[in-house]
């Protein structure tokens, strides 16, 4: 099966750092979006799709390349990482996808980290960023890993 990993990172990288993983352990090819030039989505079984969150959804370049896409028929997955690690910020991008004919795969999310103080001077932020330091870490890359062997068995 040959695959695809699209991402956009950022921030602190965290989202590369879960697309290399994903690049690793499923022998795909992995493009920084930023560097993405002249892709033939055709050639490929499995696409997946990341991006940090930044202010509450995911990068709005991903949106607009997905939008793009003739994915009619083609296996994706989603991810992200954000302060809080929740799969729902997938969910809209996920939608997008399905409702231009890709198969959805799986959803995967995970903490990364992030200082507060950078973006918001709002507190309970500075708890979520103290909360994501050090992320993803071993035991998210390990979950990560677990994801993606489950996606090429699926």
């Amino acid at each position: 099966m040959k695959s695809l990993i699209i991402y956009c990172s950022n921030y602190k990288k965290n989202t590369e750092k879960i697309a290399k993983i994903f690049a690793e352990k499923s022998n795909s090819e992995l493009i920084n979006i930023k560097d993405i030039d002249n892709v033939d989505i055709e050639s490929y079984d499995l696409i997946g799709f990341g991006s940090g969150v930044y202010k509450e959804s995911m990068s709005p370049k991903i949106f607009k390349f997905a939008d793009k896409l003739n994915v009619r028929g083609k296996n994706i997955f989603v991810f992200s990482t954000s302060g809080i690690g929740m799969k729902f910020y997938n969910n809209k991008l996920i939608k997008l996808l399905v409702s231009k004919g890709a198969i959805n795969k799986g959803s995967f999310a995970c903490k990364g980290s992030f200082v507060a103080k950078e973006f918001t001077n709002i507190k309970l932020f500075d708890i979520i960023g103290r909360l994501s330091q050090g992320h993803p870490n071993d035991k998210d890359l390990r979950k990560a890993e677990e994801f993606i062997e489950k996606v090429l068995l699926y």
